[in-house]
Formats: structure tokens, sequence, C-alpha cells
């Protein structure tokens, strides 16, 4: 656990950054509880078969500058402050570089996708004009997302937690008023959702525009050897946000077949409400990677494990808690989401059996993000691409013993796998360092 002397640089960091990802879950919410209310069932299984796409667009501006931010802070704990800028400007044109190939694809691809993706008929028809407008905001939410953790490593967490939560209720507003008011649907929601980021991504200019913090011309220029080592290191935080996506379109394949657009209807609620716990979880993880990175960098290695441990303390309460909540208020989430029917009853008996997978969520994605911050890419890689792969054959598996019941179930039984892979991957890492450690002189150890 951490010392008293570090709590208050721990709360500077991760308090802001959790009210950040909570506030996105609940905004993410937001337009599934007015879209639920407005257009209904159709409405709520169409963006979440879109929904996925839109996390892609999220994941790529998440990967890149969670990677170019670990280098540099990485760096100036080493006090290389010139790699430390240089990583920053690499970071700022790889976003503006990805930006425009993801938008072409969107407004080219966007129908094959989603359906295979699982839209059919009016769920695919939704899906369609959701992503129709969310393609136009495509480098603002890149531009956004990449940004926000390259503010954060520069100390301004509170900033990066404002920009967001203007956006937000921005978004929340626009919602209300196209949506309800004027009674434009899905492609309602989107609007607000694109306009939301315009708006943070003029804020997040303007931060980059004040000469404290202007990136110097010499700086802005891609470094080959950075960049690489960004999109190595993205590679994790890049599957942290986009992976969990693919348990949606898992689910949602297999919840047709078994189940209809009733049973992917459903799951739209248990998704929306799962992103709560998942975003305050990882709120923890990115928070804290600043500090873990610097402490990382300065050689510091009982500071880098007195921040994991209380991560793991936090994640792990936030996981139980989560289950207790969604135990308690399963009757009423679905009237929450405007969900009727046979949809409303399969969410109250299926949202207690997925929510167990939150308390071993909470131990693997404080791991991954603790193995990312520290550079060790190869082991966040592991526990993020091989939930991936256990997603698939894992809720394939489960949907042909046991139907619905066993898609439900599928999510924890993958997440206590990857608990024990996490667990295997910390021993391992711990063993190394002190293999290392006693194979050194005892000149170099003083």
């Amino acid at each position: 656990m951490i010392t008293r002397s570090m709590v208050r640089e721990y709360l500077k960091y991760i308090v802001p950054t959790m009210l950040t990802f909570t506030l996105a879950s609940v905004y993410s919410i937001v337009d599934g509880v007015f879209v639920g209310h407005a257009v209904g069932n159709a409405g709520l299984a169409g963006i979440n078969v879109a929904f996925p796409l839109v996390a892609l667009v999220m994941a790529i501006g998440t990967g890149i500058g969670m990677g170019g931010g670990v280098i540099s802070s990485i760096a100036k704990g080493a006090a290389d402050d010139a790699k430390s800028r240089c990583a920053v400007g690499t970071t700022f044109l790889m976003l503006l570089v990805a930006a425009l190939p993801i938008m072409a694809a969107l407004f080219l691809f966007a129908e094959p996708i989603l359906t295979a993706l699982g839209g059919r008929g009016e769920t695919l028809s939704q899906a369609v004009s959701y992503i129709a407008v969310i393609a136009w905001g495509v480098p603002f939410q890149i531009f956004v997302t990449g940004c926000t953790p390259l503010i954060r490593n520069q100390g301004k967490v509170a900033y990066a937690m404002v920009v967001q939560v203007f956006a937000g209720l921005m978004n929340v507003v626009l919602d209300y008023v196209f949506v309800i008011l004027f009674g434009w649907g899905t492609a309602g929601a989107a609007l607000a959702t694109v306009l939301s980021q315009v708006a943070a991504f003029v804020l997040v200019a303007v931060f980059f525009l004040l000469k404290r913090n202007r990136i110097a011309g010499r700086d802005l220029r891609i470094d080959g050897g950075i960049a690489a080592h960004v999109l190595k290191l993205g590679l994790a935080p890049f599957g942290l946000t986009l992976l969990p996506e693919a348990t949606v379109v898992a689910i949602n394949v297999n919840a047709v077949a078994y189940g209809g657009e009733t049973a992917v209807a459903a799951y739209a609620v248990i998704a929306y409400t799962a992103c709560v716990i998942q975003m305050l979880i990882q709120g923890v993880g990115d928070g804290s990677q600043p500090l873990i990175s610097k402490h990382y960098g300065a050689g510091d290695a009982d500071g880098v494990r007195r921040f994991r441990n209380t991560n793991y303390l936090i994640t792990i309460s936030i996981g139980v808690l989560g289950l207790a909540a969604m135990f308690a208020f399963r009757e009423e989430i679905p009237l929450l989401f405007g969900a009727t029917g046979d949809a409303a009853v399969l969410v109250a008996w299926a949202l207690p059996i997925f929510s167990i997978a939150y308390i071993f969520y909470g131990f693997t994605h404080a791991s991954t993000s603790y193995f990312y911050a520290v550079d060790d890419a190869r082991a966040s890689n592991t526990i993020v691409y091989g939930e991936a792969v256990l997603v698939v054959l894992v809720v394939f598996g489960l949907a042909r013993l046991a139907g619905l019941d066993g898609i439900w179930l599928s999510v924890t039984v993958v997440q206590m796998i990857l608990a024990c892979v996490a667990g295997v991957l910390l021993r391992r890492r711990h063993c190394t360092r002190v293999k290392a450690a006693a194979a050194k002189p005892a000149f170099e150890q003083s």
C-alpha cells in the first residue's frame, strides 16, 4: 500500500481520472436511455451493434496517446527531457495521420461490417443510421482521446477532466434536444456525440496552443524509433479499449442465434451498465499510469510496487461493489433504459450472473495497466489479446452447451482464466527482477 506521503500525489491523478471515466460511461448510458425510450428495443440493439466501431475509433486514439504518454513519463522520470518532448510531438502527429483512413473506412464499409457484427433487419437499419453520422466526427474523436493521456502526463489531470466533463454534459443536453424534442432517433444521438467531440477538440487545441504547453517546432516530427515504441506499447491500451467490444460482438452474434432481437436488446442494457464498472476500473489503471511510469523511470521499485498494490485494492473493491449493485437493482435497471416485456425480464435474470465477472476484471485490468506503465509490452499484450481469443472460444462454446445462460456466464469464465494468467505473469516478473538483482556485483547494489 502507498505511504501517507504518497497519498496526495496518488489522489491527484486517480480521482480526476476515475471521475472522467465514470462520467464518460454515464454519458454513454444517456445515449441508450434516450434512444431506448424514443425508439425502443430496436434502437437499443442498433447502437449496441454499432458501438464496436465507435470503440475502434476510441481505441486507436487511446492506444497511440497512452503509448506516447508512457514513453514521455518514463523519459521524464529518467531526467531525459528531450526524449520526453519528442515523444509528445511524435504522438501528436501520429494521431493526425491515423484519423483520415478510419473515417474513410466507416463511410465506405459501415453496412457490411455492421452486418458481420450481428445487425439484421431494423437493428441493422438503426446501426447504419448511427454510424453514418458518427463517421464525420472520427478525426475529432481520435485527436481528443489520444491527447487526453498526453495532457494527464504533463500533470494537468484536472484540465483533462474538464475537457471530458464539458463534452459529456454537452452530449447529454444535445441528446435530449435531438432525440426527444426533435425525434431524430439514433442519428440524433450520433450527432450529439459528434458535436460534443468537436467542442472537446477545441478545448484540447487551446491547451496545446498556450505558450507553456506548446510543442516546439523541432519536436513536432515523427521520430521513427519512438513511433515504433509508441505502437508497441499502445497495443495493450488499444486492446483494453477495443477488445471489450470483442465480447459485445461475440455475445451479439450468439444472442441473435439463441434469443433473437429480444436477447440483443437485453444485452445492450447489460453492456451499458457493465460499462460503468469497467470504466471505473480503467480509470484507476490509466490514472496511476503517469505515476507508475515516472517512478519506474527514476528506478523507484518500491514506489511502483506500492502504487500497483493500491490499484489492486481499489479495483477489486469496485468489482465487488459493482456486483452487489447490479444484484440489488436488477429489476430497476431495465426500466431505466425503456426495455420492455421479455427483454426486461431477461435483463433482471442475466445481470447478476454476468456481473460476477467484475471481481476478476478488477485484478486482470489493473495488471494490464501496470504492465504497460512499466514498459512490459509482452505481458500486457498477453493478457489483452489472450482475452480476445478466450472470449471467442468460451462464448461460442458455452452458448452451444447452455444457450443464453451459457452466454451470460461466459464473461466470468474468461475473466477467471485471465486472472490466473495475470498472477503467473506477475510472479514471473518478480522472480526475474529478484534474479537480476542477485546477479549484480555488491558494489552495484549499494
